[in-house]
């Protein structure tokens, strides 16, 4: 089905013609896609939330850019070659990189292939030279079983942004080692975001030696090639399985050093208050590790026996992220203040969305702070999340009541506390919210009193719409301003759009970057 401009109907059931249309779309609206623009072709790319594979990452998107000049062309030339892709997700770069002539093999998780098979064919079918294929395939699982190294054999493996998973980086590491025999290059486009990354990192060096291609938006580029000669090689090749059988996968758990990233915290209370009352201890920590990590980076670990073998020269300094790096932390400016958050990708409020983060750029206007004027005013945030948007209220000195599930809240409070303490006019609060849930019972109307009510892109997990929308109306009071920021994605979201202006009546301040941000009050 073709994309088509979506916009809602407002004559029937409103005499308010104005408040209602001010709520239509007036972007170029695809149920479940994103448009991209490569090799002069417009790719058309189906989404969801539904897993990791199923949303475009930034490594993808920079590799992408990156083939698509000439120098990435002449580098990585992939006209007639044997081509690998590992976590193909979406499949936006198997397409690129069908429309460059390569003999695509196309990898994923069995739930993932469907809509990934869909995305190549229908943006390749009639442009392609040669047929693109795609495969199911478990990192570290019956590789010699499934693919053999005497058939399947590869000029070259990419893999972007596959370093999310930090319970398999060994697996993933196997993987890597497995497909890229003598005469393979391994195209690895990755951006570093937890401390996890960085081990894989420098056990990734042991296996491959690496060159630094390009960096863009704090993706970095590199090619690899297996540090096995051809000999060797050929060894490995005529005794792999027995070697895999003897414990390969074993020893890359090991040498992966699968620590648990610092963003994964703030489940139990008891770690919630001990985080509290050490935060500052935990800040002058943090600072400490991440120059031990930029030390063990820029000279790749020689001070460490076991982080290089014998005899062999390798330019690990070219991989010492040149980005500011910190523990699963993104680092952000407004209202000038170096702003620190940490995420983690266990939840949908364990990462900064765009809304919010519109958000904070127009609050950090004059304009902005004029229309939202929240000085002193008590303000509640639904759907906080990591915290970004509550962060810079706090420091526009409202009075700050910010509210999540509780599996969100200890990280909520923790990049909460970190950034406002010693700036805030106002002590922020913290507290559970289940959307729809005992709304009265545990938030009575006459005693939760708010002017405003902020909800940055929380028009997310759509079984729940309903309850939302119920809490927006129950803490929206008559003299309580309801400033929302969202993105449309999907239809459902024109669903919740059309059911909440009936509701409230809304203003359109601003639009950044297909981000809506509206100011609304009750209908009385």
């Amino acid at each position: 089905m073709d994309s088509t401009f979506v916009e809602l109907n407002s004559e029937e059931g409103s005499t308010e013609n104005e408040n209602v249309r001010s709520l239509a779309p007036a972007i170029y609206y695809r149920p479940e896609r994103e448009i991209y623009h490569f090799l002069g072709q417009e790719i058309t790319i189906e989404e969801s939330i539904d897993s990791y594979g199923a949303t475009i990452w930034p490594a993808a998107l920079a590799l992408c850019r990156f083939l698509e000049t000439p120098q990435g062309r002449q580098q990585i030339d992939l006209l007639d070659k044997s081509v690998l892709e590992l976590g193909a997700g979406t499949g936006l770069l198997s397409v690129v990189v069908t429309l460059l002539g390569a003999k695509l093999t196309a990898t994923d998780l069995p739930e993932i292939l469907s809509k990934l098979t869909c995305n190549i064919n229908r943006n390749t079918r009639g442009r392609r030279r040669n047929e693109p294929q795609v495969a199911e395939l478990f990192w570290g699982q019956k590789l010699d079983e499934a693919f053999p190294r005497s058939t399947h054999q590869y000029d070259y493996v990419l893999a972007t942004d596959v370093v999310y998973h930090h319970d398999f980086l060994a697996e993933l590491l196997v993987t890597m080692r497995h497909f890229c025999q003598p005469g393979t290059t391994l195209v690895w486009a990755n951006k570093v975001r937890f401390a996890s990354d960085l081990g894989f990192i420098v056990n990734f060096l042991k296996y491959f030696d690496i060159t630094l291609f390009k960096e863009l938006d704090d993706v970095r580029i590199y090619v690899a090639t297996s540090k096995i000669s051809e000999k060797e090689g050929d060894q490995v090749q005529e005794t792999s399985e027995e070697v895999e059988d003897n414990g390969d996968l074993e020893s890359s758990k090991r040498d992966a050093g699968e620590t648990n990233s610092t963003s994964e915290t703030g489940d139990s209370a008891e770690e919630l208050e001990q985080e509290q009352e050490c935060d500052d201890t935990q800040s002058l920590e943090d600072d400490t590790q991440e120059k031990q990590v930029q030390e063990e980076l820029e000279d790749s670990g020689g001070s460490e026996e076991e982080a290089k073998p014998d005899n062999t020269e390798t330019p690990k300094q070219r991989w010492a992220p040149t980005v500011y790096y910190c523990n699963g932390k993104e680092t952000y400016y407004f209202l000038g203040y170096e702003i620190r958050i940490q995420e983690s990708v266990g939840y949908y409020g364990s990462t900064v969305w765009p809304a919010a983060l519109a958000l904070c750029r127009f609050l950090d206007t004059p304009t902005g702070r004029q229309q939202i004027n929240l000085l002193d005013k008590r303000t509640l945030e639904l759907g906080a999340g990591t915290g970004l948007l509550s962060i810079v209220a706090t420091l526009l000195g409202a009075k700050l009541t910010a509210t999540d599930l509780p599996e969100i809240l200890g990280n909520l409070r923790s990049n909460l506390n970190r950034n406002t303490r010693h700036h805030w006019r106002h002590e922020p609060q913290v507290t559970a919210l289940a959307w729809g849930h005992r709304l009265e019972e545990m938030f009575p109307r006459s005693t939760h009193l708010y002017d405003y009510v902020l909800a940055a892109d929380v028009v997310y997990h759509h079984d729940y719409l309903a309850e939302l929308l119920d809490t927006m109306r129950h803490f929206c009071g008559p003299q309580t301003t309801l400033i929302f920021a969202n993105k449309v994605r999907y239809e459902a979201d024109l669903v919740f759009i059309e059911n909440f202006q009936k509701a409230f009546k809304s203003t359109l301040l601003t639009e950044m970057d297909e981000v809506r941000i509206y100011s609304a009050t009750m209908r009385i």
